[in-house]
């Protein structure tokens, strides 16, 4: 019966070497095709390559499938001949693209098992999967179409009980040219980029510690307003002396992965801000000492060397965050698409929301709810990952970096 297409598909699967496609496209040329397209790819030493043709009749068919079989039988390997009918196919029918990045200690079976079934089960196609790095953690990006438009948040949605059973971390990403083309990231401070509340420290100084983590805690909760609960605590400091600041200040601890992640994203071409909750005095020593290129936080008011127990100039609330982060992408030049916010309280919430990725990290539950992304694991390293960098990338980065060839570094 003769065939009815307006296509050709060859698809050949082997023990990768160099010179298959070549050898390939040599049959393909003698029979008077023309090549549309092109996709290979080698997982475990095993090629799958898929060509796909046009502008011929099917009386070339035979010989093309009979040259073709013959020589990979002879050279061991397998070539498929199919007629590709285009009429019949339905027009990019998963149009739409995202991409779900996976962070894990591991991924048994039944975890594969259950995303795929949640994909399936919400008519998403799952369009390519690549593990980006396998050492102390699993990095996994899986690439999918859909034939709506959902959104970020629905997909997340389907994935919090996958996310709880197997203690993952998720990223849901439109895939399109700003994914990978990130220029400006924006990190709050404390409990971020620092592994500590610099205010509750500066509460144990003045010898209020127990009363000034309470309100800490409410605040970063959500249930009482930022302003009022900052207010409250600096009144708390009032008497505590400069000098206090600065034994503070060259003892705070950064959160692991931090500096790597500068180093990084600096060789990588990104502009980095501190905007904060916090105060400009610890910021400003952060901002020099490691490089950055903004920071932004509320002012203390000094007076006789000592804290007065009040601020000055703007308060840098949710609404403050957000509009520094929206500021600092108009004046660097940057699309929204292309910022990455970081924080974990609910005063970060409006500017996760407003950066291209949002990604909540270690943050109350408040947060992590709205959060496009999350991080639970204390390493802010691994938000390369959801950059689109790979393990293979990173260990060649580490290595740039850790050579002192970015002359940039330290400031200070």
């Amino acid at each position: 019966m003769p065939y009815t297409f307006s296509q050709l598909h060859i698809h050949i699967s082997a023990q990768d070497r160099p010179g298959i496609l070549a050898e390939s496209l040599a049959f393909i040329v003698e029979t008077g095709w023309n090549v549309v397209d092109i996709k290979q790819f080698v997982f475990n030493g095993l090629l799958n390559l898929s060509i796909l043709l046009d502008g011929c009749d099917e009386s070339r068919i035979p010989p093309l499938r009979e040259a073709l079989s013959a020589y990979a039988e002879e050279m061991n390997f397998k070539a498929t001949v199919y007629p590709w009918e285009t009429d019949t196919r339905p027009d990019a029918p998963y149009a739409h693209r995202s991409v779900v990045t996976l962070l894990c200690d591991s991924m048994p079976s039944a975890g594969f098992l259950e995303i795929t079934r949640i994909f399936a089960d919400l008519d998403i196609n799952i369009l390519r999967i690549e593990q980006l790095g396998s050492g102390d953690v699993h990095a996994l990006e899986f690439v999918i179409g859909t034939r709506e438009a959902h959104s970020s948040e629905e997909v997340l949605d389907a994935l919090v009980k996958f996310k709880e059973n197997y203690r993952v971390d998720i990223a849901v990403q439109e895939e399109t040219y700003f994914r990978r083309n990130k220029r400006l990231i924006v990190l709050d401070a404390d409990m971020t980029f620092l592994q500590c509340e610099v205010i509750d420290e500066l509460g144990k100084l003045a010898g209020v510690g127990e009363e000034m983590a309470a309100i800490t805690h409410q605040a970063m909760n959500g249930e009482i307003d930022f302003e009022s609960a900052l207010r409250q605590r600096v009144k708390l400091l009032q008497g505590l002396p400069v000098e206090s600041l600065e034994q503070l200040s060259n003892v705070l601890p950064l959160t692991p992965g931090a500096e790597s992640l500068v180093k990084i994203l600096k060789y990588l071409g990104y502009k980095i801000a501190l905007v904060s909750g916090g105060f400009q005095f610890f910021i400003d020593k952060i901002r020099d000492n490691y490089g950055l290129d903004y920071g932004i936080a509320n002012q203390l008011k000094i007076e006789n060397g000592k804290v007065s127990g009040e601020l000055e100039g703007q308060i840098i609330d949710a609404e403050a965050k957000e509009n520094a982060l929206v500021s600092l992408a108009e004046k660097e030049g940057f699309s929204l698409r292309q910022v990455v916010a970081v924080g974990d309280g609910a005063n970060d919430i409006k500017m996760l929301a407003r950066a291209g990725l949002g990604i909540a990290f270690n943050a109350k539950p408040i947060v992590q709810r709205q959060a496009r992304a999350s991080i639970n694991q204390s390493d802010l390293k691994l938000i390369l990952y959801f950059l689109g960098v790979n393990g293979k990338d990173l260990n060649e980065l580490d290595e740039i970096v850790g050579q002192g060839k970015l002359q940039f570094w330290p400031k200070g």
